[in-house]
């Protein structure tokens, strides 16, 4: 049976020209120190989504990976030094896609163009490690997304619609 939920997935290609970000004054974006920040990030993660899934333990796992680039997972710094959002990229060397997922943001500063911010910052910098395209995931319900991921180019590449069975 259909479970209701879908997954989105979006594409953009990065020879198109890329505006440059715009971020609220006193606001700094800047790649992840290291490990120091992982409880930080994680503990947005919830906030942001809603969800008790990304734990320290979780958030560290993602930061040990041999891909991991430490220099493309991106912070927004609000101007009280909370982490206001951020969005993980990383890159794939043999078939030139650049990823810009996750983005997530705070509840406190959402509507303040955070995560376009942050699409924008990841796709030049994809841009510059040779990427011919950025993908994002994202959920069918989460539209904001969707709308912020348009607003800098992405396209639906795809949708995924999940069913599930019941075994006895």
């Amino acid at each position: 049976r259909q479970t209701g939920d879908t997954n989105v997935a979006m594409t953009r290609k990065l020879s198109e020209p890329i505006p440059a970000p715009e971020l609220p004054q006193r606001f700094v974006i800047r790649p992840i120190t290291g490990i120091e920040e992982a409880e930080a990030v994680a503990t947005m993660h919830r906030a942001a989504f809603g969800t008790e899934y990304m734990t320290t333990e979780n958030r560290l796992i993602i930061m040990n990976t041999s891909g991991y680039d430490p220099s493309l997972d991106l912070l927004v710094i609000a101007p009280d030094g909370t982490i206001a959002a951020y969005c993980s990229c990383s890159v794939n060397d043999q078939t030139k896609i650049g990823f810009t997922d996750p983005v997530a943001t705070h509840p406190n500063y959402q509507r303040m163009g955070l995560a376009r911010t942050l699409l924008l910052t990841g796709m030049s910098l994809l841009k510059e490690r040779g990427m011919e395209s950025a993908h994002l995931g994202t959920s069918g319900d989460n539209i904001a997304m969707q709308k912020t991921a348009e607003s800098v180019g992405f396209t639906v590449e795809y949708r995924t619609i999940w069913f599930t069975k019941e075994v006895n």
